[in-house]
């Protein structure tokens, strides 16, 4: 889901560094307001491997780039452990088009801080970026004993008549206050959809066009008590429009995924004005890195 969440960036950040004059909606996206950035896409995990972080170079809009050519391969990426003062070197994996750590001397631990160093050469360019995440405290986790379980009905009735809702109910870590919610219809399609729902009349063919907009679906837990233990939110059925097995993913995010998420497809003011999303990255560097905690449940509407 964090993937669907900062899905696109790329093409949203090739607005980067942008500025139009007070009161003026008219912006000049010429070939000379660009400025040739890296790309950042990374996240680290507390308790899992370094990998999955990718690096792109962004395009100027109204062009028709290769994408072959936008993912950078060769860069020198360098993460530090700023708590030991400790640096590793990332290696690029050809399968995976991202870069990763493959050594066993590093581990992400809660409540530290880890500072990522890129640098590479485009087109004889030396660029260079830099930014620093601190991974949320331990103490995030769905409390699977109160939480939607197991297999359901469609719109499932309680003994007095009226509609449960499915209960997800969190652990939280201290200090975190903006927890993301990706809900996903597993074996969706055309076939799984439940067209006799009770909120809309869908066609077939409307499900297929529109296939990702049922199956995705996401919700936000955010301004949170920092201090609080736990928390109780209901998911709404207009989550679930099929048949089948669902996921439910809840990240606890840090600061930089934070206020990445919440404004990389919020860049224009009520006034016509531009701004750019906020981005945690010093240097030649747009996108975000950040750090979560994740956890995960299953359950199942039966027909």
């Amino acid at each position: 889901m964090i993937k669907k969440i900062v899905c696109g960036f790329i093409q949203i950040l090739a607005f980067s560094f942008f500025f139009s004059s007070c009161g003026e909606s008219i912006i000049d996206l010429g070939m000379e307001t660009f400025e040739q950035k890296i790309v950042i896409e990374g996240f680290l995990y507390p308790g899992k491997k370094v990998d999955g972080i990718k690096l792109t170079r962004n395009f100027p809009l109204n062009t028709k780039p290769n994408p072959a050519t936008l993912l950078i391969q060769d860069a020198e990426v360098r993460l530090v452990d700023l708590q030991n003062n400790k640096e590793f070197k990332l290696g690029f994996n050809l399968k995976k088009l991202s870069y990763e750590y493959s050594g066993s001397d590093l581990s992400i631990n809660y409540d530290n801080s880890y500072k990522l160093l890129v640098s590479t050469s485009i087109d004889g360019k030396i660029y260079f970026a830099s930014s620093v995440t601190k991974t949320p405290k331990k103490g995030f986790s769905i409390n699977k004993a109160k939480t939607i379980s197991g297999i359901i009905s469609y719109r499932e009735r309680d003994q007095y008549g009226n509609v449960k809702e499915l209960p997800l109910v969190c652990n939280l870590s201290e200090g975190t206050t903006y927890y993301p919610i990706s809900i996903v219809a597993l074996e969706a399609s055309d076939t799984t959809f439940i067209y006799e729902n009770a909120f809309r009349e869908v066609k077939r063919e409307n499900v297929i066009k529109n296939l990702d907009n049922y199956k995705y679906q996401k919700r936000l837990l955010q301004n949170l008590n920092p201090e609080g233990l736990t928390v109780t939110y209901d998911i709404n059925w207009l989550s679930i429009w099929f048949y089948g097995n669902y996921r439910i993913i809840v990240y606890a995010g840090d600061e930089n995924f934070r206020l990445f998420s919440l404004t990389n497809s919020n860049v224009q003011e009520f006034d016509g004005n531009f701004h750019e999303p906020k981005i945690n990255i010093q240097g030649d560097g747009i996108g975000v890195f950040g750090s979560v905690i994740a956890d995960t449940v299953y359950f199942k509407i039966k027909e």
